[in-house]
């Protein structure tokens, strides 16, 4: 199993995680240098909490400029965590014009492999494709409305095993606590019945643990995420992403 390790920022106001954490220079300069220990910083710039309001794309992208000139001095793959496909190629052409060396990846929570998806892999960077089951990108905030008794995850994933496409099945997107569950405790066995090579698991600091454990202390979750997330390694095969707010924490395996 080659693990791999993708930090959190969100520079959004009110992302349950963390939200209001990053949004000065100097806090957003710390952080990711701190998250380049690493190998992909995850950069979010929209909460897709089904408590908050969803906000459009040029919204977004003026939440990137926040950030856009640290990336330069970056090692790390940059993961722009975003549904929005017009911010994501604005990245794309950023990081062109700037002839910037780290990798992209899209994160997509939205679950539409569509055209904009396909346009995306012909510039060689890397995607994310989720489990979620709202009708469509403008909805992905609202997955929690759209939930299916049956977990189908081998059927949703199968058609898109292509060599760039990292599988999450996104955890707390369009699930009951039950099948959030099933998929962490049949995590590996899932790998291998898909038989594809590179997944992604994130569960930092989501309702599925303030459920379980019966607690919001956000020290406490952090451990037993990674408590959790070392219970699952052993079982997993292949190229394992795991996304957290706390890397430092997970030993080397």
């Amino acid at each position: 199993m080659n693990l791999k390790i993708m930090g959190v920022i969100n520079i959004t106001p009110n992302s349950f995680s963390d939200g209001g954490e990053f949004l000065s220079t100097e806090s957003a300069s710390s952080r990711l240098n701190f998250l380049n220990n690493f190998e992909a910083i995850d950069i979010g710039a929209e909460s897709t909490a089904p408590m908050n309001a969803s906000i459009d794309w040029k919204e977004e992208w003026e939440r990137w400029q926040l950030v856009l000139p640290f990336l330069s001095s970056l090692t790390s793959a940059i993961s722009i965590d975003s549904y929005h496909p017009e911010t994501v190629f604005e990245l794309v052409r950023f990081f062109r014009d700037h002839k910037m060396p780290q990798k992209l990846i899209w994160n997509d929570v939205s679950g539409k492999f569509d055209d904009s998806v396909r346009e995306f892999l012909k510039t060689g960077y890397d995607y994310i494709f989720c489990h979620n089951l709202a009708p469509s990108r403008a909805l992905s905030g609202r997955h929690m409305d759209y939930l299916s008794e049956e977990l189908d995850l081998l059927s949703y994933f199968s058609p898109f095993k292509l060599p760039q496409v990292i599988f999450d099945p996104c955890i707390g997107f369009s699930k009951t606590y039950e099948q959030n569950v099933e998929i962490l405790s049949s995590f590996g066995d899932l790998q291998k019945k898909l038989n594809h090579h590179r997944w992604l698991l994130g569960f930092s600091r989501k309702s599925i643990l303030k459920t379980k454990y019966q607690t919001t202390d956000r020290d406490k979750l952090d451990q037993l995420h990674i408590h959790e997330i070392e219970a699952i390694l052993p079982n997993c095969s292949g190229e394992t992403w795991v996304r957290t707010h706390r890397p430092e924490l997970i030993r080397n395996y």
